[in-house]
């Protein structure tokens, strides 16, 4: 009796499995990895405030067979911590903060316009993020800027993947973010 319920629950683990494996991989990871080298100091503490989502859809395309893909994370919080993490490894005294504070430190504000994978043939696939920033200094804003990087190239299982394509879309975004933000700083 006991061996026949440990066949059965072989059986079905392995049915559980099978089903896991063939089920379509809708969830991509939002993953970051620093491109800021140590550029010194922006002098001056500053605030980077959450950002904004301000998206249509908070999914992030579909793949090939038509299935909405989701974000694994956040995307307006996976787009402003990578940015407070690139000031922090470029030597600024920088805080993320959900709320505005009161301190007359400056402040980075940004909206999330745009991020999205898309299939462009059989293993390629395109990854887009487009975001909006601004500094605020003693309570005047600037009026910001729209950065945007694109990255195309191959997903190859067990060497890139798709959430590897929006990491460097995003790491293609902050090269250009961090100069900026710590010139308006200085």
């Amino acid at each position: 009796m006991n061996n026949k319920r440990y066949f059965v629950s072989i059986v079905l683990g392995a049915a559980f499995l099978l089903l896991a494996a063939c089920s379509p991989k809708t969830v991509v990871p939002l993953n970051y990895a620093l491109v800021t080298a140590n550029a010194g100091s922006c002098g001056n503490p500053i605030n980077v405030l959450v950002f904004k989502d301000m998206r249509e859809s908070r999914s992030i395309g579909r793949d090939s067979n038509g299935n909405l893909l989701q974000p694994g994370s956040d995307v307006a919080d996976w787009v402003g911590w990578s940015l407070y993490e690139e000031l922090n490894a470029a030597g600024c005294n920088v805080k993320y903060r959900s709320m505005r504070q009161t301190d007359n430190v400056p402040v980075v504000t940004g909206e999330v316009l745009d991020v999205r994978m898309t299939p462009t043939g059989n293993t390629t696939w395109k990854g887009v993020v487009k975001i909006h920033v601004a500094v605020e200094r003693e309570g005047v804003a600037d009026p910001g800027e729209t950065f945007m990087s694109e990255v195309e190239k191959p997903v190859v299982f067990g060497v890139s993947s798709r959430e590897d394509i929006l990491s460097e879309a995003l790491q293609g975004i902050m090269e250009q973010v961090v100069p900026k933000v710590m010139g308006q700083l200085q």
